[in-house]
């Protein structure tokens, strides 16, 4: 899960996060409300990774790594649709191999500079390998 900046405040104060989100193989994943108003609703793979990519940015350390699986349909895959963010420079990009139809991507990136509130995680390139993996990996496209 994606932690808030309601529990960590705004400051940096982690050196590295590595994590292995859930792909929604098992369970399509879900996204919950604020406390105020509990409701939950559908949270895309690409969001959960823009959202992580966004929750680094404000908590690493300057020379940080993020480190994370990211989950591709192979045959879409392409480097522009790992998720990105101004103050990210890639490091390694690896693939481990599932099946012929799909992978995950070991992607590793390091901090390069103190992150400012306009700066914000985008993807450059198509989304559907990661973004609709669940109903692709079904076969549901």
């Amino acid at each position: 899960a994606v932690v808030s900046t309601q529990s960590t405040g705004q400051c940096p104060l982690f050196d590295a996060i590595v994590t292995d989100p859930p792909y929604g193989i098992r369970e399509a994943s879900l996204k919950t409300g604020s406390n105020d108003k509990i409701q939950q609703s559908q949270f895309s793979l690409s969001e959960q990774f823009l959202e992580l990519l966004n929750f680094a940015a404000r908590t690493l350390i300057v020379g940080g790594r993020l480190v994370y699986w990211l989950p591709v349909i192979r045959d879409l895959y392409s480097s522009s649709s790992i998720p990105q963010h101004p103050v990210f420079t890639l490091k390694y990009n690896c693939e481990q191999t599932f099946s012929k139809k799909s992978a995950r991507r070991l992607i590793v990136m390091v901090k390069t500079k103190a992150s400012s509130e306009e700066d914000c995680a985008h993807i450059v390139g198509d989304v559907k390998c990661h973004g609709q993996y669940r109903e692709l990996y079904f076969g549901k496209n």
